[in-house]
């Protein structure tokens, strides 16, 4: 009999498998789009170079990691009582997740933003399922909050005209990298159930210097309010939440 825990289980599942579908299908009809459309091509500039073959490696080494390295993953779809590797599944997630943070031609954020919203929520109903084992909760559920805003912090690498504009790029690229990177890491201490303490020093300083530089390089040309005003929330955060968590000690 499928008990209610089998049932989140499945749920979290299909959170997971829904965030897979979506950003693959929005990555693959940027990528088809731009092969039909004779004006533009896969290797246009030296960012659509980048940008586009970024985006099939990621989409590729994905789609190999998740056929290849969780099985266990596509039983849990329908047998609740399987626990897929939560880690493996988190580093395929991240994988996944650097092809989105390239704006290539025909991107479609709306749909992207779907994807994301699906692995949020999965990861917040992996930690209902934790919380009851975690030594202090109200570090969990801050540390998940913390994580989400991390996450909106890492900027999209977009096409520039700016006098450095290489520079600029590779700066950009750079950032999405490590912050995708360190993400990963923290979202598999989420899922692993290990995720009770999450403000960790170095991703937090990346970012906030690597955001800072992105930011400010292309002010003139475009604002990017959206990284900006997670970036400083993820920095207020950070501070405040070391001073709660040594207080309440």
């Amino acid at each position: 009999m499928e008990t209610k825990s089998h049932r989140f289980n499945k749920a979290i599942s299909w959170l997971i498998l829904a965030y897979f579908v979506i950003l693959f299908a929005e990555r693959a009809q940027s990528i088809i789009r731009i092969l039909v459309d004779d004006t533009i091509g896969l290797f246009h500039t030296g960012f659509d170079i980048y940008a586009n073959v970024l985006t099939v490696l990621s989409v590729s080494a994905a789609i190999f990691m998740l056929i290849v390295y969780n099985e266990d993953f596509f039983r849990s779809l329908y047998d609740g009582k399987t626990f897929p590797d939560y880690s493996m599944l988190s580093v395929t997630s991240g994988v996944l997740l650097v092809s989105g943070m390239v704006h290539t031609e025909f991107t479609i954020a709306p749909i992207q933003f779907g994807a994301y919203g699906a692995l949020i929520v999965a990861m917040i109903l992996r930690t209902v399922e934790t919380a009851p084992e975690a030594k202090n909760k109200f570090k969990l559920w801050y540390s998940l909050a913390f994580l989400t805003v991390f996450s909106m912090a890492i900027p999209v690498m977009y096409h520039t005209y700016i006098e450095q504009a290489v520079l600029f790029h590779i700066i950009a690229a750079l950032t999405a990298l490590v912050l995708v990177f360190f993400f990963t890491l923290m979202m598999r201490r989420v899922f692993i159930g290990k995720a009770e303490d999450l403000l960790l020093f170095v991703p937090t300083v990346l970012m906030a210097g690597l955001d800072s530089v992105v930011i400010i390089m292309r002010w003139n040309e475009e604002i990017n309010a959206f990284a900006m005003i997670f970036a400083i929330l993820s920095v207020i955060m950070y501070i405040a939440g070391k001073i709660i968590f040594t207080v309440k000690k």
